[in-house]
């Protein structure tokens, strides 16, 4: 019995150890909606969290609006299964752009050893599910299709 609460002990001291690793993990998806390839994207959403706490900007044509707040743990679970999706398509096969409208996804994952990020454009009714749930927690809204 004594040798399991030293045990408990021990390993509960190692806990805070731990917070660090955490800590020095980043993320952040860019939604971006456009029109043509030659203006600048109409609307633009963008979450970053780090360190727990979360930056969201969104642009348009009311204008701009950021903010920060500890992040949420939806917010959290939501950004992770984004850009853990968006890591598994990338291909290295070109696909042709959209006709008409279109949505840019941009993502980012680091940690204190290294980085991985990306692009990809889906047609209006071709955004995955993950961003959309993303879009709809984090900023109240999707791009309408």
């Amino acid at each position: 019995m004594r040798r399991s609460v030293v045990l408990l002990s021990a390993a509960l001291l190692t806990l805070p150890m731990a917070a660090p690793v955490l800590a020095d993990t980043a993320m952040s998806i860019g939604v971006y909606l456009w029109n043509s390839p030659d203006e600048d994207p109409v609307k633009a959403q963008f979450l970053s969290i780090a360190d727990g706490n979360a930056e969201t900007e969104i642009d348009g044509p009311d204008g701009t609006k950021s903010g920060s707040h500890k992040a949420t743990p939806d917010e959290s679970a939501q950004l992770t299964a984004a850009v853990k999706e968006q890591m598994a398509a990338l291909s290295l096969d070109a696909k042709p752009q959209p006709a008409g409208g279109y949505v840019t996804v941009d993502w980012h994952f680091s940690t204190d050893t290294g980085y991985a990020d990306g692009s990809t454009t889906f047609a209006l009714d071709a955004v995955p599910a993950s961003i959309l749930t993303l879009q709809q927690t984090a900023f109240g809204a999707t791009f309408a299709k």
